[in-house]
This record gives structure tokens, sequence and C-alpha cells, in this order.
């Protein structure tokens, strides 16, 4: 264990009265009310010297100085108030990190370097003293007061660190690394926050850029992580598999274990009062629109949970059965601080939420959860939001208000206060059906940590406890028991697995074999899948069997030639399959094992493709097939690709496009770059700007009158083909996602047809901005020239945020947070209205038939 020295008392600490530290105090008389209004010039004089000589002792290198966003500018729920305790002193830091001390003052991590104190006023309405605690850790991302220490986390001075007072004299004299962390900086993913658990212990947050430390016990529950990708992208080759992961450690940081992994870049943790664990992890905003786009997500961390994100383009789809699903998507955005409201003082269901930072949009949401099986339902709405309110971390005070601070990337920061002072609103008692479902979600919480007992030590009784709940219906379950299977002595299982013939059960047992990796396991495990109905199972079992052949291949090496042509005739009469998610496995399964005719098969999806992230999915895999190709299908596929050039998304989107190109370029002969001259010199050169939203031609101006009256034909001999043609041709999956087709940036529309009826459903397609979900409400920003900017903040910096003005053409725009008046709600959604001018009125008809059910070819409305 690295030790840092005794930190020098006198160099490290400053101490700042909060009078001394405002210029803005000098500027007016009356702000000392003792003197009523009377102050001498030389005590002036004297007070100025005082603050200059004092705020030296502050870094003029660290920004500050400048006012944080007003509290007029926060829009909170009836009965909550905010108020602005301090906004950051010249020299005073950009904050990032946040935690209370045993005597209720507030200590901050600053972003640049450095822990400060902030004690506050008895009536907590400001801030009185300000100290300099320490002044050379660097980037704080996470602070914690327990175990009479100080704990930081500080991402650049690679370290987790415990600071302690070892004479009583109020200073952390006393800093020591209880443990190196190896911090590689490629997107700023270092190590984050740090929470004490309910078990007292300490859980430290390490984003995808830092590597498991040396020392973590080796039987960790989540270990080893790999790629696992049948036909990974040689660009996203790494020499070594980082994910973001969570660590447990005592108060000593004397043992070290790894509790889940497979995050990107989740900030904090935090727990409810089931003892449950979650985090909130961040997308990468630049893959928006392609197919390996994850939203931002909060996920139930369980023992050995694996969470799926990987590298480059290999980050892996919510539906592999090795990994776990988020719990909530809630689209684009920046996550930061975590806490629930138990120890507040706020109403019911605030009281039982968690709340979540929101750095990019400026908001604090709030998620209530519904105990599900052994995980969780959830939904999430709003608590607060302001203009440029940069959110980087929140916590409950002892006074039960909530405390949050703004900051980040050298931005101005302020400390915040929220109370309520509203009607105290009383529980709603459980029916006697919601009684006996809660008592079911427990008894499966309090199975899966039973089963989580074994995901550490190999056990005599482990298979006869875990077995049984190979086949539940519960993924949650399921996984638990796989992984406490997995964790045995194969020589105890690995008969059983071969021989099981339930096939949930099955599939769970041979993926858990296959992830062995033992390559003589190999023959006997696909002959055992060999027994399963593929025909009759699930989309789920399917899904699930198709990732145990990608393991097998993966981890147990290439198949015989014999077993290569046994499942080849297995899987290829099942392409194209009418799941989405089925057809991206097959193909990479049969493209794998070179099935002769992958190739048109699979162009022809990529013809018929209605979301982009369809035909780019497809488009990536075949650019790399050499072999199989005709003149049509070439042709076909070329066209495709200039055809996407029009697609809209993040930065990379260009990229992923360009790279897709690349490759299938350098499989053509000759011969064939001769014969798609023309087509390869359309897409090398440069792109005509596109003007228009949706290239679909006008059809008609369309009223609610006119398509009001026609509602009742929505409900009956409806065309399923029409339907889905037109949530594309109206542009909706440019945003909205429903079932297995679409993008995550608007609202989830595949269980909207249960929500809401069909006046509802044509209401917000012709009349967008009616009604608005707060979720995506935009913002107005009223500039000092008396210009109006209206859009959503995509990207937050110290000087200036940028605004997305058009959601389905991408556009943004700069302004500079000096020359903002004002932030109000806009009412105007993201959603354009005229979407629907497209359309025919049968084809709206069938659209709304569509988002009624779900997307079901099966519903009642087309037989």
């Amino acid at each position: 264990m690295k030790t840092r020295g005794v930190v020098s008392a006198n160099r490290e600490i400053g101490i700042l009265p909060i009078k001394s530290c405002c210029p803005r105090v000098l500027d007016r008389q009356d702000a000392y009310p003792t003197f009523h209004g009377r102050i001498s010039r030389l005590l002036l004089l004297t007070l100025s010297l005082c603050c200059h000589t004092l705020q030296a002792e502050v870094d003029d290198d660290l920004p500050g100085g400048g006012q944080a966003t007003p509290v007029e500018s926060i829009t909170l729920p009836a009965g909550f108030h905010a108020q602005l305790l301090r906004s950051a002193g010249r020299g005073e830091g950009s904050w990032i990190s946040m935690t209370f001390d045993d005597r209720g003052r507030v200590i901050l991590g600053r972003d640049k370097r450095g822990v400060v104190r902030l004690s506050l006023s008895a009536d907590r309405s400001g801030v009185e003293r300000f100290e300099v605690l320490e002044n050379t850790l660097q980037h704080c991302r996470g602070v914690l007061y327990a175990h009479n220490s100080l704990y930081v986390c500080a991402t650049n001075s690679k370290g987790f660190y415990r600071l302690r007072d070892t004479n009583g004299d109020d200073r952390f004299d006393d800093v020591q690394q209880l443990k190196f962390m190896d911090y590689q900086s490629r997107y700023g993913h270092g190590t984050n926050q740090l929470v004490l658990g309910p078990d007292n212990m300490l859980y430290i947050v390490n984003g995808n850029d830092v590597a498991f430390p040396e020392g973590v016990a080796a039987d960790s529950p989540y270990r080893n992580p790999q790629d696992d990708h049948l036909l990974p992208e040689p660009r996203d080759a790494v020499e070594e598999v980082r994910v973001g992961h969570i660590l447990r450690t005592d108060p000593e940081g004397k043992h070290w274990e790894v509790i889940a992994g497979g995050f990107r870049n989740q900030v904090d943790v935090a727990f409810n009062d089931d003892g449950e664990m979650f985090t909130y992890d961040a997308d990468m905003e630049w893959d928006v629109g392609l197919p390996w786009y994850r939203p931002t997500r909060l996920n139930h961390v369980v023992s050995g949970g694996e969470y799926g994100w990987r590298w480059g383009t290999g980050k892996w789809p919510v539906y592999f059965a090795d990994s776990l699903p988020s719990t909530l998507d809630t689209g684009l955005g920046s996550p930061t601080g975590l806490e629930f409201g138990t120890r507040s003082h706020f109403p019911l269901p605030y009281r039982e939420s968690l709340f979540m930072g929101d750095w990019q949009n400026g908001r604090i949401l709030y998620v209530e959860m519904s105990p599900h099986g052994a995980s969780y339902d959830c939904d999430y709405k709003v608590f607060l939001e302001g203009g440029a309110l940069n959110v980087c971390d929140l916590t409950f005070g002892p006074d039960g208000a909530m405390y949050f601070i703004t900051g980040g990337r050298g931005s101005q920061s302020g400390l915040y206060r929220v109370t309520y002072d509203g009607p105290e609103v009383a529980a709603t008692a459980l029916n006697e059906e919601e009684v006996g479902q809660a008592q079911e979600a427990k008894a499966a919480r309090q199975l899966r940590h039973r089963l989580e007992e074994f995901h550490r030590r190999r056990d005599a009784n482990a298979i006869e406890v875990a077995w049984p709940h190979l086949n539940s219906d519960d993924r949650w379950l399921r996984f638990a028991a796989r992984l406490a299977v997995e964790r045995q002595d194969p020589v105890l299982w690995r008969d059983r697995a071969l021989s099981e013939t339930r096939p949930t059960a099955m599939i769970a047992a041979l993926l858990a074999l296959a992830r062995l990796g033992r390559a003589e396991d190999q023959t006997e495990l696909l002959a055992a899948l060999d027994r399963l109905p593929l025909q009759q199972l699930e989309r789920e079992q399917l899904l699930d069997a198709l990732r145990v052949w990608e393991l097998s291949f993966i981890r147990q090496g290439a198949p015989s030639p014999t077993d290569r042509a046994r499942v080849l005739a297995r899987l290829d009469q099942l392409y194209p399959h009418p799941s989405s998610y089925a057809n991206r496995e097959l193909c990479r399964l049969l493209i794998y094992l070179q099935a002769p005719d992958v190739i048109p098969r699979t162009v022809d999806l990529i013809r018929h493709a209605i979301s982009q992230e369809d035909a780019i999915f497809y488009s990536q895999l075949l650019a790399r097939v050499p072999e199989g190709w005709t003149t049509e299908t070439r042709e076909t596929f070329f066209a495709a690709l200039l055809a996407a050039r029009d697609y809209q998304g993040g930065k990379l989107l260009a990229d992923a496009l360009l790279h897709i190109r690349e490759d299938a370029v350098s499989t053509l002969t000759d011969a064939e770059k001769e014969s798609l001259k023309p087509r390869l010199e359309q897409l090398a050169a440069a792109k005509e700007v596109i003007q228009e939203i949706n290239p679909a031609p006008f059809v008609k101006q369309w009223s609610w009158e006119e398509l009001e009256a026609e509602l009742p034909q929505a409900l009956h001999n409806r065309s399923w083909q029409q339907g889905r043609a037109a949530l594309a041709k109206a542009s909706c999956v440019k945003c909205h996602r429903l079932g297995e087709q679409g993008a995550f940036t608007g609202p989830d529309l595949t269980h909207v047809g249960r929500r809401f009826d069909e006046r509802a459903l044509l209401e917000s397609i012709l009349l967008p901005s009616k009604v608005i979900d707060e979720k995506y409400r935009l913002n107005s920003y009223l500039l000092e020239n008396g210009t109006v900017v209206t859009g959503t903040p995509v990207g937050v910096g110290a000087k200036s945020i940028t605004l997305q003005i058009d959601p389905l053409r991408t556009e943004t725009v700069e302004v500079l947070r000096e020359q903002i008046e004002q932030t109000l709600p806009a009412n105007l959604s993201p959603m354009p209205s005229g979407l629907a001018n497209v359309l025919t009125a049968e084809e709206i008809l069938d659209l709304i038939a569509y988002l009624k059910s779900g997307g079901d070819p099966q519903a009642a409305v087309y037989q």
C-alpha cells in the first residue's frame, strides 16, 4: 500500500469567513447591518486588504467568482422551494462532489484539485465559513465522510485516499492512499463517487478508463470480463478489456472485491431501504443513430452483474443472456449524483423515490420503483430543472433538505438547498392484490440473495439450491442461479447440463458450460442444443439459445466440419425471422458458419429496414464478407450505403458509415470495382446538404377535424405492413423506439397503446405541443440582445452551452452563458408538427392501429 506523508496544515489549509471571501460585499454599505450602513473608509480598506490576503490562500488559477444559476430559473413541483446558499467565489474552484461530515458541514471535492469545507449558518440559509482542507489531490470526483475519516476518490491522482484528523484540531493532518487506481485517460472516465453501504462497507465507483486494481479478491463476484463477440470489428481491438465496475472494501481498505461491471461511466451508486444498489450509467451520445447506441440508463446492481458495456461498436445488446438489462432508460443525458429520499423531509412519493442528477440537461429526476420479481419496474419524472443548471452531485442533509451542487469542467459552481413546506401526503394503502405482489417480490429478492451467496465460493449445496431456478421465468433469478452453478466445479454439473430437457433450464445450463471455454465440451454441448425445439421457442428463449451457440464458438473454438454442418442446417431455416433481434444474431451466426446464401437474404433485410439502426447493423457485418456476392447484391448494397448518407445521428455516425464503405470496397475484385465505379465515385464525393427533414412527398396538411371523424375506422381491418411502413415514412423511428425498432432519443412507444386511446394518439401526432411530457420539454433562453433560443442542452462548458434546436436534423447552436438573461420552460415540443402530412388518411389510421397494437401482427385489429 502506498502512503502519502503527513500534510502540512499551514500550507494546505486556508480559512475564509464568508463576508471576506465575497468581493460584492464591499460594494454595498448595507451588507453589515451592525454598523447601520455607516462604515468608515478605513474599515472598508482594512476589510478589503483582509479579503485580498485571505483569497490569496485560494488558488487564482481555479475557476469561480461568477454567479451560479439563480433560483428564479429553477422549476420545482408545488410546495418545494430552492435556495442558492453560495456561488463559488474567485479561486474557490468548480465543485463536483459533496458529503456532510458529522457536524453537519458540507465537504466538497473540486474539479481541478483539492477538497473544501463549508460551514452553514444556524438556519441553513447561507454559508458562514469556507475552508480549504486539502489542495493537492487532483479531480476529486468522490468524497465521503464515514468512520471518523474523509475518503476521497481523486481521479487524476490515480487513487483512493483516506484523510484523518489524528490530533483533534479539526484539520485532516494525515492523508493515506489506500489503493492505487490505474486510470488511463481516454474520456475522463476514472474513479468516481464512493458511498457507505448498509453493511458499513465502502463502495467505490470506477469508470471504464480504470483497470481492476491490484489485489482484488480472486473470488470476486465479477471477474475477467471478455468482449465475447463472434464477429468483432477489428477497429475495436484493445490490449485490455476495461469496463466500468463497482468495488467494495472495508474502512481500512484492506480487502477488495469487484461486485459488478460492464458499465461505461457510472458516476454514483445509491442503496434503497431493501439494501438494493442502483447506479446511473452514461450513454455515448456520439453513437446516437447507430445500432450499438445504449441510452443513459438506471441499472439495478446485483452480485456478479454484467451490464454489457464494451469499447467502440462492441457494446452488448440488452438481450444477451449473459448480461442483465437496464432497469430504466432515460435517453440522452449525463448522469451524476444519486440519492434515495429516505432521509428527506419530503412528502410521499418523493421520500420513497430515487433522485438522479443529469448534468447535461440541467435537471434532477426522481424515480418511483415498484418491486417486480427479483428486481424492480421504474418510472421517472422531472423533479427540478433550470437553464444551464449543470448538477454534479446531490445529497440530503441532517435537516432533511436536499442539497445539490452545480459545476464541472471548470464551470461556475453553486450550492443549493431544496425544502418542502406544503401539506403532508398520506400514504396510499395497498389493496390485497398489491400486498400479495409485494410479498412475492420480497421473496424473489431473498431467493436471489441466497443464490448470490454462491457467487464467491464453491459449496457442495450450490448445485441443488440453484439448479431449479435455471428454469425460472425471472431473468434476474435465472442469471443468479446460472452464475452460482458456473462458479462450482464443472465435474459436479457438466453431465446434468448436457442431459437437461427443460428448454429454459437447458439453455441456461449450457450457457454456463459454454462460458467455461473448454474445447472438449463443445461437441456434446452442440448435440444437446440439437434437442431444442427451435420453432416452438419463445423469442427470449431463442435469443438465449443463439447466444449459447455464439459463446461456444467464441470460447470453445471453431466447430468441427460435422458440427458446423449440423448447426448450419438448423439455423439456416430460421433466417429471416419475424424478430429483428433474432435476425441480428442469426446473421452473425450464419456469416460465421459461411451459409451459402446469407448475403442475398441480408441485403433484402437492409433494403426493407424501417430503421437506420437495422440497416447499419447488417451492413457492417456484410461489408467484411468477401465471397458469395452477385452483381445485383453488390449494387443493392452500395445503393443502400449511398442512401445512408442521409441518416441522422451523433458524431460517430459518419465514421461508422465510412468504415463500412472501406471494408466493403476492400473485398471487391478489380472487375467489381470497375462495374461499380459510378456508385463508388458517388460515395466518395462530398455529400450535398439535405434540407428536407422527410424525403417522402407531401400529401396534405391534415387538420384535427378531418381525421377525428375517421378514428372509428382505426379499430378494425387495418394493415400491419402499411402501419409499420408509416412509422418510418413519418420519421417516427428517427427518435422513438417501438419494440425492436427505432431510436432512443424520444419516448419509447412500445406500450403507448396501453396507456392512450386512438383519440389521444392522433392528438399527439397532429398536435405534439398540446400536451408535453415534462421529461422532454425544451427550454427557452432569453439572451441579452433580446433573442430567444429554444432547444435541449447537449453540451455544457465553463463559458457556453450547446443547444440542439432541431432533433431530426441534429442542428445545434452555441450560447454564451454570460449572455443568458433568463431561462424558462418552453411550450414547444421537440417533436415537429406536420410529420403526418406525408401520409394518406389510410396510412395515418394504420399508424394509429400499429401504435395501439404495440406492433403485434397478431393483434385483433389486423384480423
